[in-house]
């Protein structure tokens, strides 16, 4: 190895509470996510100052209902020189959309996610890696949005 070569790798999170994520939709219904102990802002404290000791740059795939309620939290995400991006609304895997449903969600939380971290917007986190080939047409609705990039699909089997 030529040890002048410097060694780059991505770094993504996503933005959500323990809550949010889909092996709990069973369990823990949306009425209740108000009610549910928050971890989210300390862990993304602890991530954000982590980040900055080490000079660690990433991208952010943010819920927009979490922007929605905790507007400074994302803030720092964006002031402290990292990339926002979309992880959608409130974490709704996209092969129970429509494409009709999963254009509105695209705009709703681009639209949080931009008015609070006053940030562009251009890329996307399927929740639960949720683009797949059931809703390949996922991809054309992320492009006629405006989307750079996807980080939606998981190649795994």
């Amino acid at each position: 190895m030529n040890h002048t070569t410097s060694i780059r790798n991505a770094m993504s999170v996503d933005v959500e509470d323990y809550y949010h994520v889909s092996a709990f939709e069973g369990c823990i219904n949306k009425q209740q996510w108000n009610e549910m102990p928050c971890r989210i802002e300390a862990n993304m404290e602890r991530i954000l100052a982590l980040f900055e000791r080490k000079s660690i740059k990433a991208t952010f795939f943010t819920l927009g209902c979490v922007a929605e309620r905790y507007p400074a939290m994302v803030r720092s995400i964006v002031d402290q020189g990292h990339e926002l991006a979309s992880h959608g609304y409130d974490h709704i895997r996209v092969f129970t959309f429509t494409r009709e449903e999963f254009a509105a969600d695209l705009v709703k939380a681009r639209a949080i996610l931009e008015d609070v971290g006053g940030a562009a917007v251009t890329g996307y986190r399927a929740p639960s890696f949720s683009i797949d080939a059931r809703n390949s047409w996922a991809h054309e609705v992320l492009a006629e949005h405006g989307y750079a990039y996807s980080s939606s699909v998981a190649p795994v089997v």
